[in-house]
C-alpha cells in the first residue's frame, strides 16, 4: 500500500525548515554589497563584456524567436513585457555578442496549449517553445516535432547540466533529449490563506481541521468581520487543480496504491465524492464564489477579491500573493489586513495530504521546423550562468534589489521591484522560482523570501504548501490515450466541477454520477486503462 507521507517529502519539508533559519539572518533592508564572483556591476555591464569577449559577432545575423507568456498583469503605464528591462538585457549581453537578435513572440497564458499546437501545425513555431503539459510534449515528441537536444546541451550546455541537473532526465523520451525541464525551485504547488484579522475579530483560531476550515467560513459568511456589506466571499479561488487540497482530506489513502494513484482518475478514488459533497454543502450555503464556473483565470478573479478585502479566504499557488502582488496591494488599501498561510484540510489520523509538484517546471522545447536549435541552446545555456540568472531574476542592483551579507537578493521598495512580481519567471524560463546557489539549496529557498516585507510569510506558505505532499510515480512511457483525450478530458473536468458543485443537494448523487460516467466514456477510461498498462510496462521486474 501507498504510504504518501512518508516518503522523500520528509527531506522536503527539513529542506524547508533549514531555510527559513537561513532567513533569520537575513536583515529586512539588506546592505548594498554585491554577491562575491558574480562577475558583473549593479547593471550587469561586466557580464555583457565577459559573454562579447567569449563570443565575438561573426556570421549572418540571425533572428532567434523566444514564446513568451502574456499573463495580461501588466501594470498601467508600464512598459510591454516584450521591450523592457529585461528583453533589453538579453538582447545586450546575449543578443548583441552573439550577432542574434531575440525577438519575442507572446502567447496568451490562459490559452497556452491551443495556441502552441496551432503553431506547431503551421510551422511557425518560435524557435524555443514551452508548455505545462506533458501529455502534450509527449504527442510532439510522437509525431516527430521536436530537435532531439542531446548532442546540443553536450556541446554548447555546460551551464544547462549544471543548473538543470535534477530535472533534464524528466526530459528524455525514447532515449532522446528532446526537451529541457525547466528546474522547480519550490515544488510546493498551492497554500491555503486566511485573513486571520478577521478570525482575530471573531475571537476564532487558525483552522486547524477541515471541520473547523469550515465553521470558521460559515462564520464569515454569518458575521461578516470585513464589513463587506453583503458581499464577502469566505472561500474564493475554486477550481479543479486548486480544490485537491481539501478532496484529499477525505482519500482512503490506505486503499491506494501508487499505481492507483497514477493511472485512477481523481473523481474515482476512494472517498473523491465525499470531498466534492462538502464543496457542493458549502456552496449551496454560501461560503464559496457563486461565479467561480465563470473565470477563465481564476488567478486574477482572486486576485481583486483579496485587494478588495471581499475574500476571507482561498487556495491559490503557493506564495502567489506576494509574487503577483496582491498581499502588498491589499495593505496598502487596509494596513491592518493579515494573511496567514494555514493547513487546514487533514484526514481522520491528521495528516494534511496534497499534490507537490515533481522538480520540474515548464517543459521547454525546439521545434523540429527551426533552424536555429544550436542558438537556441545557446542562449538558454547563457541564461544559466549564475550571473544572468541573478539579473533575470531580480532586475538591477540597487534600482530593484540588494544583496544581503548572506548573498541573498533583498527586493526594494521602488517601483521598479514591485513590476518584476509580475514577470520575472517568465524572462528566465529554465527555472520556476527564485535561484542562487547550485551547491546550497537552503540558500535557493530563502530567496524565494525576497521580499522582506512578507519573509516570514513566503517561508510558512512554502512549508505548509510541503507538509505531507505527495508526487505521482514517474511513468515515462508515453500513453496514447492520454495524448488523444488528455485536452478534452481537462476541458470537461472544468464543466464537472461546475455542474457537481452547484447541484441541488438532494441532486449532487445523481450529478456526480451522471458526470463520471461521462468522463469516463468520453476518454476516461481509455487514459486510466492506458496508464495502467504504463505503469505496469515501466515497473515491470
Amino acid at each position: 500500500m501507498r504510504k504518501p507521507f512518508r516518503s522523500s517529502m520528509f527531506a522536503l519539508v527539513a529542506l524547508v525548515m533549514a531555510a527559513s533559519f537561513a532567513l533569520a539572518g537575513c536583515g529586512g533592508g539588506g546592505s548594498n554589497s554585491s554577491s562575491s564572483g558574480n562577475g558583473k556591476d549593479s547593471g550587469g555591464n561586466t557580464t555583457a563584456t565577459n559573454n562579447a569577449k567569449e563570443s565575438a559577432p561573426k556570421g549572418e545575423r540571425i533572428t532567434l524567436k523566444v514564446e513568451l507568456f502574456d499573463r495580461n498583469n501588466t501594470p498601467a503605464g508600464e512598459p510591454p513585457i516584450t521591450d523592457n528591462f529585461m528583453t533589453q538585457y538579453i538582447q545586450k549581453s546575449f543578443g548583441d555578442p552573439n550577432n542574434i537578435d531575440v525577438e519575442f513572440v507572446t502567447v496568451p497564458r490562459a490559452e497556452e496549449v491551443d495556441k502552441l499546437n496551432v503553431l506547431m501545425a503551421s510551422g511557425s513555431a518560435p524557435d524555443i517553445v514551452f508548455t505545462y503539459s506533458k501529455p502534450t510534449v509527449q504527442n510532439y515528441v510522437k509525431s516527430g516535432g521536436l530537435t532531439d537536444l542531446g548532442p546540443l546541451i553536450d556541446q554548447y550546455g555546460p551551464n544547462l547540466k549544471k543548473v538543470l541537473e535534477p530535472s533534464l532526465p524528466y526530459g528524455v523520451f525514447d532515449g532522446k533529449q528532446y526537451v529541457i525541464p525547466a528546474l522547480r525551485v519550490i515544488q510546493a504547488q498551492s497554500t491555503t490563506f486566511i485573513r486571520k484579522d478577521w478570525l482575530d475579530q471573531l475571537n476564532l483560531p487558525l483552522p486547524q481541521t477541515t471541520e473547523e476550515f469550515v465553521n470558521a467560513m460559515r462564520a464569515f459568511k454569518e458575521k461578516d468581520p470585513g464589513k463587506t456589506g453583503g458581499k464577502v466571499i469566505p472561500y474564493s479561488y475554486i477550481d479543479v487543480f486548486h480544490m485537491m487540497p481539501l478532496v484529499n482530506s477525505f482519500w482512503k489513502w490506505d486503499e491506494i496504491t501508487d499505481r492507483d494513484l497514477y493511472s485512477v482518475p481523481r473523481w474515482l478514488q476512494p472517498g473523491s465524492k465525499d470531498g466534492y459533497r462538502l464543496l457542493n454543502q458549502m456552496y449551496n450555503e454560501g461560503l464559496i464564489d457563486p461565479d467561480f464556473a465563470l473565470s477563465d483565470d481564476f488567478s486574477q478573479a482572486f486576485a481583486q477579491q483579496v485587494v478588495n478585502s471581499i475574500a476571507g479566504a482561498g487556495t491559490p499557488n503557493t506564495n502567489e500573493p506576494v509574487y503577483n502582488g496582491y498581499y502588498a496591494n491589499l495593505k496598502a488599501n487596509n494596513p491592518d489586513a493579515v494573511l496567514e498561510a494555514i493547513d487546514p484540510f487533514s484526514t481522520p489520523d491528521g495528516k494534511h495530504p496534497k499534490p507537490v509538484y515533481d522538480p520540474i517546471g515548464a517543459y521547454i522545447m525546439v521545434p523540429a521546423t527551426s533552424k536555429n536549435a544550436e542558438a537556441a541552446v545557446k542562449y538558454l545555456n547563457w541564461m544559466a550562468d549564475p550571473s544572468n540568472i541573478l539579473v533575470l531574476q531580480n532586475g538591477e542592483e540597487g534600482v530593484s534589489y540588494e544583496m544581503s551579507e548572506d548573498g541573498l537578493p533583498v527586493l526594494l521598495n521602488t517601483p521598479e521591484a514591485q513590476n518584476l512580481l509580475y514577470n520575472y519567471y517568465d524572462y528566465c524560463i529554465i527555472l520556476n522560482g527564485k535561484y542562487i546557489s547550485t551547491e546550497d539549496p537552503n540558500k535557493n529557498i530563502a530567496a524565494n523570501a525576497f521580499d522582506p516585507d512578507f519573509k516570514d510569510f513566503t517561508v510558512k506558505s512554502i512549508q505548509v504548501g510541503t507538509n505531507d505532499g505527495y508526487t505521482l510515480p514517474r511513468v515515462d512511457i508515453a500513453v496514447d490515450a492520454e495524448i488523444k483525450y488528455a485536452k478534452i478530458l481537462e476541458d470537461f473536468e472544468k464543466e464537472m466541477l461546475a455542474k457537481i458543485v452547484t447541484a441541488k443537494p438532494d441532486q449532487f448523487d445523481k450529478v456526480y454520477d451522471q458526470k463520471v460516467e461521462e468522463y469516463m466514456a468520453m476518454g476516461g477510461k481509455a487514459v486510466m486503462e492506458g496508464k495502467q498498462a504504463a505503469y505496469d510496462e515501466f515497473y515491470k521486474k
